[in-house]
């Protein structure tokens, strides 16, 4: 005979394994019976045996349409087999039997927001709030489904009176810190974050909010402090991972970074961005040989992969590789419908190895198709000038401050060019607007200092050349230029000294000329000669070279040696003056 009352003793004491035992005996005896079949229904729900518990409520629904607490067993049964279609539509049933069921708004506004309806989440919360007042949890589904349908403004007040009536839930702050963020007021989510993070600190999640906040902000070592804490906490989520290596790659933390992307890449090595970013970490951190070869071997498995490509290009052409890194760009111009930046790209490398040809007939396509890049202009103007296009130049460096007027390359590049035609006085003007832009920019320092040499200031061309050498003191061409400069302010010794230093660097014939009228004028005359005479081994018909090789032989007394000399020079160009007065003085 059934006991029926054992049984719902058994189920009152919750001792579901017991009841569910004498359930299934009962049935067999009775399985008509609404009450068993309830009874068994309840018990399979608290042993979570859904499928079970579901076939008991759809009868009991069956046969008792209008008892709301079956249906809302059947309707949780449904939401945990993932039949949420099927458990919003019991969970409306029993509100529609039942409108003040709180437990049944409750946990249809959550299968609403699964079902990717949140406006009607927002109504059925709107509903309840009416009726269970005091409950936050309607308040902060509105804020949720506000920011799921991206009504961000809108979710904070919702956000803000679910705190009101829970004022110490972490779920809340969160999200309401999310909503701030959504805003745009950064403070405000911080604030919300820390309150979440004093609240409950032994939640990864609160860390990642809270750095992720930092992230926006590009506070990134800020960030990097409670991602990491994240991270220590939580070893499995990989989004937290990622979040931590970008912040700190974004704070120079390049060797923490790639320790994260290679632990990242063993679970995930079909992950390009992974490898992508542990190449700019080894770049970043000098091993440019280790970068090359993973960049090599992304781009030989995908060719259409085009930021490697040119990627792998610049790493070749830091290594001293052009060659290798032009073969790249063909590469991708081949195969590939290059845009025009990169077309740009291909433009400078091709300048870079002396294809100018090459280099001025992509700059004219990139232009073509896109005219507003500026350094496009000011690269093509380059070309024409070392063409001697001179009015093309001016033409396409106007063209390129027009339309980025305080880019400090085209600044420069233009004031070289009034430099090299003779416009000292605007040159400066260019010059002086780059300087203004970066101040401690050694070759514009350098080049105003020789601007101010042309135009005979040599106090503030001695300035600049000083600034340019403080900066860096080794640099040849710096103190080549600065030797020149002392040159002509009379100051042989520190001229001198310069000088010897940038020809130990670069034993060019323009500066062995310039330290030996250095040596010649400091009376040294068989050093000046010394050098001399290296030079015109070199260049035998060169008269200046001849006429200081006199000038040093009349110095050291040697007056048959500078007219040997002077003859030489008058047979190669006979109207020059000043060796005939010369032979004339000597003779």
């Amino acid at each position: 005979m059934v006991d029926i009352d054992r049984i719902t003793e058994l189920v009152g004491n919750k001792n579901f394994e017991e009841a569910q035992t004498l359930l299934a005996e009962a049935l067999k005896e009775d399985a008509n019976n609404i009450e068993l079949i309830k009874l068994a229904g309840l018990t399979e729900v608290n042993l979570q045996n859904w499928e079970s518990a579901k076939t008991h409520f759809e009868t009991v629904v069956k046969f008792i349409p209008e008892d709301a607490t079956s249906w809302f067993y059947l309707a949780s049964c449904y939401d945990n087999l993932g039949d949420f279609i099927s458990s919003k539509n019991a969970y409306i049933k029993v509100i529609d039997l039942r409108a003040d069921y709180v437990d049944a708004y409750k946990n249809l506004c959550v299968v609403l927001l699964k079902l990717n309806q949140p406006s009607e989440a927002i109504s059925f919360a709107f509903r309840a709030n009416a009726i269970a007042e005091e409950d936050y949890i309607f308040d902060f589904v509105a804020g949720t489904a506000y920011l799921k349908i991206k009504e961000f403004d809108k979710s904070i007040e919702p956000f803000m009176r679910a705190l009101e009536k829970s004022p110490n839930n972490v779920g809340i702050y969160s999200s309401l810190g999310t909503a701030y963020m959504a805003v745009g007021n950064k403070d405000e989510a911080i604030k919300c974050y820390k309150k979440a993070l004093e609240l409950k600190p032994d939640d990864p999640m609160v860390y990642y909010n809270l750095g992720s906040a930092y992230q926006v902000q590009n506070l990134h070592r800020e960030a990097s402090e409670y991602l990491r804490k994240a991270v220590e906490m939580d070893d499995e989520d990989e989004s937290f991972k990622v979040a931590l290596a970008m912040s700190l790659v974004k704070s120079e933390n390049f060797k923490e970074a790639a320790d994260i992307y290679k632990k990242l890449l063993v679970y995930h090595p079909e992950k390009e961005n992974y490898k992508y970013n542990l190449v700019t970490c080894y770049e970043a951190l000098g091993e440019l040989r280790t970068a090359i070869t993973m960049l090599e071997s992304m781009v030989y498995l995908n060719q259409k992969f085009i930021l490697p490509a040119q990627r792998l290009a610049s790493l070749y052409i830091k290594v001293n590789q052009p060659a290798k890194a032009k073969e790249i760009y063909d590469n991708i111009l081949l195969k590939n419908n290059p845009n025009a930046e990169t077309l740009h790209q291909y433009a400078v490398l091709s300048s870079s190895l002396c294809d100018t040809d090459t280099a001025e007939r992509i700059l004219k396509k990139v232009i073509k198709m896109n005219p507003n890049i500026a350094r496009a202009h000011k690269d093509l103007a380059v070309i024409y000038l070392n063409k001697r296009l001179f009015d093309y130049a001016d033409e396409e460096f106007k063209t390129a401050m027009k339309l980025s007027p305080n880019d400090f390359e085209i600044l420069f590049e233009y004031g070289n060019f009034l430099y090299s035609i003779s416009k000292n006085n605007e040159a400066e003007r260019y010059y002086s607007e780059a300087l203004e832009l970066e101040p401690n920019n050694i070759l514009a320092l350098t080049f105003m200092a020789l601007n101010k040499l042309v135009l005979n200031q040599l106090d503030e061309a001695k300035e600049y050349i000083m600034k340019a050498l403080h900066i860096d003191h080794h640099h040849e061409y710096i103190l080549f230029c600065a030797g020149r400069i002392m040159l002509a302010r009379k100051e042989y010794e520190d001229a001198k000294r310069y000088l010897i230093k940038a020809v130990e660097q670069n034993p060019d014939i323009e500066t062995q000329n310039a330290l030996a009228h250095c040596y010649y004028e400091l009376g040294d005359y068989q050093q000046a000669l010394n050098i001399f005479n290296n030079i015109l081994a070199k260049y035998p018909e060169n008269i200046s070279v001849l006429m200081n090789i006199a000038k040093c032989y009349e110095g050291l007394n040697d007056n048959d040696s500078a007219l040997e000399y002077l003859d030489k020079l008058v047979t190669i160009f006979p109207e020059d003056e000043d060796a005939h007065d010369m032979i004339r003085k000597l003779s």
